[in-house]
């Protein structure tokens, strides 16, 4: 046995988050296993879940339990579809270690799916985006739902993630006892808030990780939750409203939100009547008071 490549082939199936998503932690993982088990060069399956099980296989296992691993995020008992190993022969034992890596391996992307669940949910109630990084601040291997808006409505989209990237960077570069990283951004007239912690290993991910919470700030138009809970808009209805009082044009909304313009027009007539408003100049006024938190002027 190739000792290097089996010691390599551990640490593959160990780190799920260095390879960017799950299918193609399973497709390098297939791989490296092939090479220990010396059965390299065959062809790519169509998934990797049904060679991947076979390779791994000990005696006792049900079929699909590999894919019932998979599955299992989000249970109570996280990787508790995992078959038990009990004791193997001396031959089985290259076995036995991948098996324990990539035991280890899937119990990370459960620990990652869990703060994907909490740590969004409670982030998107606050209205504030949030994403985890890697300790080298160069992959983020979460986000939430409102991290993805706020990068939506920004025009100067790319910029704003060059900024964050860097600021993650900034925080895993940082020594001493800094734990927290604050700074304000300018883009397009609009401002942006970045909070960058580093967080000791074991906390958010097995390793250490970066945790990045934003929020756009000052004066001007209101956030999506806030629309949703003002004036009860709903679905895409928000993201809608707030692009089309910026100035944008149907066709403009449509290309940044990724729908037709057809759909965008129908969004934006039921936004105007749920509000009872009748132009996107009057839409425009409207949200901006509210963003600025006071009652339209006294006209009288």
């Amino acid at each position: 046995m190739d000792l290097a490549a089996h010691v390599r082939t551990l640490e593959v199936l160990m780190s799920p988050l260095d390879w960017g998503s799950r299918d193609a932690w399973l497709a390098e993982s297939l791989e490296r296993v092939r090479q220990v088990r010396g059965v390299a060069g065959s062809p790519p399956p169509a998934t990797a879940h049904g060679e991947l099980e076979e390779l791994l296989r000990l005696h006792g296992d049900e079929p699909g339990w590999l894919q019932a691993g998979l599955d299992s995020a989000g249970s109570k008992r996280p990787g508790s579809a995992l078959p038990l190993m009990a004791a193997a022969p001396e031959d089985r034992l290259p076995v036995v270690s991948l098996r324990c890596a990539f035991a280890a391996g899937l119990a990370t992307l459960h620990q990652l799916h869990a703060w994907r669940s909490t740590l969004g949910q409670t982030f998107d109630a606050m209205d504030t985006g949030m994403a985890i990084f890697r300790s080298d601040g160069l992959l983020e291997v979460a986000r939430n739902v409102r991290w993805d808006e706020l990068l939506a409505e920004e025009p100067e989209r790319r910029r704003l993630v060059d900024l964050i990237m860097r600021q993650a960077g900034e925080a895993t570069a940082s020594i001493g006892d800094l734990r927290e990283d604050d700074g304000e951004v300018e883009l397009s007239g609009r401002s942006y808030r970045l909070v960058a912690s580093r967080a000791t290993a074991g906390t958010l991910l097995p390793e250490a990780a970066v945790l990045i919470l934003m929020n756009r700030v000052g004066p001007g138009l209101p956030t999506t939750q806030e629309l949703r809970i003002s004036f009860g808009l709903r679905g895409r209805e928000p993201q809608v409203a707030l692009l089309a009082a910026e100035g944008l044009s149907n066709a403009d909304i449509a290309q940044r939100l990724r729908l037709s313009a057809h759909t965008v027009r129908h969004y934006l007539e039921r936004v105007l009547d749920r509000l009872g408003l009748h132009s996107r100049k009057a839409l425009a006024l409207r949200l901006m008071w509210s963003g600025e938190r006071q009652p339209p002027p006294d006209r009288r």
